[in-house]
């Protein structure tokens, strides 16, 4: 019957890929700007990449630009043009459709082989030895109901919190251990040049096993926020990318 063989189709691809990727170099958990633009450069250079988002839709913050006006900003276009994503300049900026910037981070972290997942949500880590090595998920569905279903592990190399502001993966650490980030989790007033600039700077290792990525490290390191503005969100992506890839390169060395 044709219904049950699309059900089948649909059920078996779906755990095919599932199966594949519960082992990874690389999870990134959040699909926003720094989330996607971190598994397009780590698939790029054959890095077995996962990234996990909790929604239905990727993208993050990208979608409502500012205020809901689908427009995005950036300083220079030299990701968007390696993710060949068009961009207009004006007023010594350049700008962005929010709609092509979101479905083409996905599209081409895709094509360069990154595996995305969504309505998968990130409940707890996997912690051994003092180390990240994996992330406890279960569906978005079931953790919204609040139902009591146990939750299954992905294990991964490396773990990049790329959540956003809310930094929710380094929070399921301080949960368990508040003097790991003592100052807790929250960005600072609008700044845009000093988090701009800070983001991408302070993107890196924040617990071993642990990198952050975009708005995270804003959160976590107390710098300050900067509004729709989305090259550093790009450029820490990449950095982070760059960063894991050098580790992972000198640990088979």
């Amino acid at each position: 019957m044709i219904e049950t063989q699309i059900s089948r189709a649909i059920i078996e691809e779906y755990r095919r890929r599932e199966l594949e990727h519960l082992e990874n170099d690389v999870v990134i958990v959040g699909a926003g700007p720094a989330g996607l633009a971190a598994g397009f450069y780590l698939a790029q250079a054959g890095i077995k990449t996962l990234i996990l988002e909790k929604r239905l839709s990727i993208g993050g913050g990208i979608w409502g630009g500012a205020a809901g006006y689908n427009v995005i900003v950036v300083e220079d276009t030299e990701i968007l043009d390696e993710l060949e994503i068009t961009a207009r300049k004006a007023k010594g900026l350049y700008l962005a459709d929010a709609v092509e910037i979101a479905t083409g981070l996905a599209y081409q972290a895709k094509k360069a082989g990154a595996e995305i997942i969504n309505l998968t949500q990130v409940e707890d880590v996997i912690v051994k030895s003092e180390a990240v090595e994996g992330v406890v998920v279960n569906n978005t569905a079931i953790m919204m109901a609040g139902l009591h279903v146990d939750p299954y592990c992905i294990a991964a190399r490396c773990v990049v919190d790329a959540t956003g502001h809310a930094a929710e993966v380094v929070a399921m650490l301080r949960k368990r251990d508040a003097a790991l980030f003592p100052a807790g989790i929250q960005e600072g007033f609008m700044d845009v040049r000093t988090s701009e600039a800070g983001v991408v700077e302070k993107t890196g290792e924040a617990y071993p096993g642990l990198y952050l990525a975009g708005m995270s490290v804003a959160s976590v390191l107390g710098l300050p926020r900067m509004g729709p503005i989305f090259g550093g969100m790009l450029d820490s992506g990449k950095k982070v990318a760059r960063l894991i890839h050098e580790r992972l390169r000198a640990a088979k060395s």
